[in-house]
């Protein structure tokens, strides 16, 4: 984390740019605190039939209580505060703040573990749960039957069907949190501004992404796409640590990285296109049942051939549309950001070691 010769050593100083990867730390997991507060305060976990549960009981969907959200927003919070007190201090006032780095990203990181498990866990039930909804529609009852049992469903599938959206915020900031927090650990006094600013926004974009594709849906399409962009992450990561070795590694991880971001370019493109045309494809479907009447909607349903009434499912399934847009949004981010990191790899492997040398990038700066 910018030690260099160990965690208690001050390497940098004010100028390390392993500042940037704490405060980018420090920013998902604020994101991802003040959800899980909101989802604390929420008016159903206060009302009945929630409020009688003892505690430590739960309904159908585990965890969803006010004492489990407010417990872990909180928890969230104090991290966020040390996380921003330690860069502060420790690299600004008093050096040897820093000795208490070590255990802190140990700690932040099992709790962007376990808040990613606990969000992903509640989508999937919540999955499942619409699932059902969706299957309703075309039986007997149509409609109807579909909100007779919403109606009646547990009030915990009730309440992540009203909030999926702030359950899946925090569960991908704190899934995006390990990057900047794993590189805060790594950067060192070699490194610069382009490892921060450029590799690991785009290391956060791509967990994100994957958390947004993978954790609420079970389509075939959006699992593979999600695992596709986990991956490229960690080969992101690996690569890039490798351009800082020197001498012919540093050229030849330059290239291989510079190849690497063009085809994640591409798989960003192709997500891109392929979510964006299971949204548009999903919400035409919804629109035409919506238009139909309430007496012809269970017939409409039926006639609908498998790869539409598929669209329509996912559209419903990812919140009526607004996962897919996220994951359209965070695809296109990957995209811009893979695009001007294959440039700047390809430049790094033709300039050498010097293009990835912080003093030189220093002095070429100062230059009238």
């Amino acid at each position: 984390m910018g030690r260099g010769g160990g965690f208690c050593r001050q390497v940098g100083g004010k100028e390390n740019p392993a500042i940037a990867a704490w405060a980018l730390a420090a920013a998902l997991q604020a994101a991802a605190a003040m959800a899980l507060l909101l989802l604390a305060e929420a008016t159903q976990l206060k009302d009945q039939p929630a409020a009688a549960l003892q505690p430590g009981e739960y309904g159908e969907v585990m965890f969803v209580s006010r004492g489990a959200f407010l417990g872990l927003g909180c928890t969230y919070t104090a991290a966020c505060v040390c996380c921003a007190a330690v860069t502060l201090c420790g690299y600004f006032f008093w050096a040897k703040l820093l000795c208490l780095a070590c255990p802190l990203l140990l700690l932040c990181q099992l709790l962007s573990l376990l808040a990613a498990a606990f969000g992903g866990y509640m989508l999937q039930q919540l999955e499942a749960f619409r699932s059902s909804q969706v299957e309703l529609l075309r039986g007997p009852g149509g409609a109807a039957a579909a909100a007779a049992a919403a109606a009646a469903a547990d009030f915990s599938l009730q309440f992540l069907d009203a909030h999926a959206s702030l359950v899946l915020l925090f569960a991908a900031a704190a899934l995006a949190a390990i990057a900047p927090l794993s590189k805060a650990a790594a950067i060192d006094e070699k490194g610069t501004m382009v490892d921060v600013l450029l590799h690991l926004p785009l290391l956060c974009c791509c967990i994100a992404a994957a958390a947004v594709l993978l954790l609420p849906s079970r389509c075939a399409l959006n699992v593979g796409l999600g695992a596709g962009f986990l991956l490229a992450a960690a080969a992101a990561a690996a690569l890039a640590a490798l351009q800082h070795c020197g001498g012919l590694a540093a050229r030849l991880s330059s290239l291989l990285l510079a190849a690497f971001y063009l085809l994640l370019l591409l798989l960003a493109l192709a997500s891109l296109l392929a979510v964006g045309r299971q949204f548009a494809a999903g919400r035409a479907a919804a629109i035409r049942y919506l238009r139909v009447g309430p007496l012809q909607q269970t017939a409409f349903l039926l006639q609908l051939e498998a790869a539409a009434f598929e669209d329509f499912k996912q559209f419903l399934l990812l919140n009526k549309g607004g996962f897919s847009l996220a994951a359209v949004a965070l695809a296109a981010a990957v995209a811009a950001y893979s695009f001007f990191a294959a440039a700047f790899s390809l430049r790094a492997a033709v300039g050498g070691a010097d293009a990835l040398r912080r003093d030189i990038s220093e002095a070429s700066s100062d230059k009238p």
